[in-house]
């Protein structure tokens, strides 16, 4: 890049002219005459994109950058000795249905092939904001946009007895190696948290070690309580019961007993749990030192605007990190639209401004299908006006579904026990199509949306 060719870009070929006798007046340009947002810039400079992270969002971000510019230059720093893996593969890797080498999405001839420039083990110290320039391994590497994609950390409860060996938390490869190794020699693991990752934690250990029992602790009235709500949590608490483990509701866990080794756990109200091994699953926190020391605005996460621009204009955050009209979002689904619309932003592209994403998961809890998206109402929770709830249940029991309408529209829905139409049900949410005519078919467990 030179600045020859882009004043050449907004002033034309060198060669000035001037009418005769009349003074031509200049004067110095600086790069603060340019706007570095101006899209006729692409054509004529390299961009280079440093993104600190190589997780979901920011491997996203490098494929929808490359996919849509040619000639921007990508680094990609991350902490992790391996390239990036979906964080829920990790739960087959504790059951042993995957094996640590299969982890990786993306092969590393992907990367060299997308000349996305990949840099393991590579923690990044410091940012220097005022000279666009993040240090790493003592050396500092320049950047024309930074992209913050550094997520999130397991949250650890300040519990009484902590630290004990055998306690874990569950979020990268390293994590899973200790809980396996551990596996091995323990008889009775308790898993606290009765969350999405609390549950697929359980899952895993109780299919990679038949051996183990399990105890799942959660504190709330039901499991998964921002995906279900009662009766959809009883229907999955059986299911899971019915595969040998524990689940203990309104169970708040204030220490962690044993001497250097964990020997089980004691609730608030005075219930006490044995066993020899500890997996802790309550929640994340977003990574946020590094933003917070380079002067970015911070709160529960990195404060972004529409464009997913920090409070520093040459820098963006997304995925589990980043902070949008007060949400802090930790899903996929949020951590795939903001890369996609950071892309655009960051190429001075035509392209969407960030809303929000509405809560989407479809998966498999404990081998159980489960669709929840939207807004799920609880019973646990306040009546609202104008919310209408309609639920449709097999003979069997094996199949819930619940809708939830308002204004004519369908503004949440729970699909649990099977995933046909979770894809239809989860684009009329998404675009707020009116459900009057289908409505009173949905109390019907055999309706169809086809």
């Amino acid at each position: 890049m030179t600045f020859r060719r882009i004043l050449n870009a907004f002033c034309g070929e060198p060669g000035l002219q001037r009418s005769p006798g009349r003074r031509l007046r200049a004067r110095l340009i600086t790069e603060d005459d340019i706007n570095w947002d101006d899209a006729r810039l692409a054509s004529v400079v390299e961009l280079k994109v440093v993104i600190v992270g190589n997780n979901v969002a920011g491997t996203t971000l490098a494929k929808a950058l490359r996919d849509a510019d040619a000639n921007v230059e990508i680094d990609m720093l991350t902490e992790e000795d391996t390239q990036y893996y979906p964080r829920p593969r990790l739960i087959d890797y504790l059951s042993g249905t995957v094996q640590e080498k299969d982890l990786p999405f993306y092969p590393m001839e992907w990367y060299d092939k997308n000349r996305l420039k990949l840099s393991l083990n590579t923690k990044v110290e410091r940012i220097d904001a005022s000279n666009k320039r993040v240090l790493a391994k003592g050396s500092w590497m320049a950047y024309d946009r930074l992209v913050l994609a550094i997520g999130s950390s397991s949250y650890v409860p300040p519990l009484k007895g902590l630290p004990k060996k055998n306690v874990f938390t569950m979020r990268t490869v390293a994590d899973a190696n200790r809980i396996r190794e551990a596996a091995v020699e323990s008889k009775h693991v308790i898993v606290i948290g009765g969350g999405l990752l609390g549950l697929e934690s359980a899952r895993g250990v109780c299919s990679g070690f038949p051996h183990l029992n399990v105890t799942i602790l959660e504190y709330a009235e039901h499991i998964l309580m921002r995906q279900l709500d009662h009766d959809g949590a009883d229907i999955l608490r059986k299911w899971i019961e019915s595969t040998g483990a524990k689940i203990v509701t309104k169970a708040e866990t204030e220490e962690v007993l044993g001497g250097e080794s964990v020997e089980g756990v004691r609730l608030k109200d005075g219930r006490t749990i044995v066993g020899d091994m500890v997996i802790i699953s309550a929640g994340t926190r977003s990574n946020l030192a590094l933003a917070r020391d380079a002067g970015l605005k911070v709160n529960k996460g990195i404060i972004v605007d529409p464009s997913l621009r920090t409070s520093d204009p040459n820098i963006f955050a997304i995925g589990d990190v980043t902070e949008f009209n007060g949400q802090v979002w930790a899903m996929i689904p949020p951590a795939l639209d903001q890369a996609r619309i950071a892309a655009k932003k960051i190429l001075g592209q035509e392209g969407p401004e960030y809303k929000g994403t509405i809560p989407s998961n479809t998966l498999k809890v404990v081998g159980l299908d489960l669709t929840s998206v939207g807004t799920v109402r609880s019973q646990h929770e306040p009546p609202e006006p104008g919310f209408e709830e309609i639920r449709a249940v097999t003979p069997d029991g094996k199949v819930y579904k619940k809708f939830v309408i308002k204004d004519g529209k369908m503004i949440g829905a729970i699909l649990l026990g099977t995933k046909k139409e979770a894809v239809k049900v989860t684009k009329i949410i998404k675009d707020g199509e009116p459900v009057d005519k289908i409505k009173s078919k949905l109390s019907d467990p055999s309706f169809s949306f086809t």
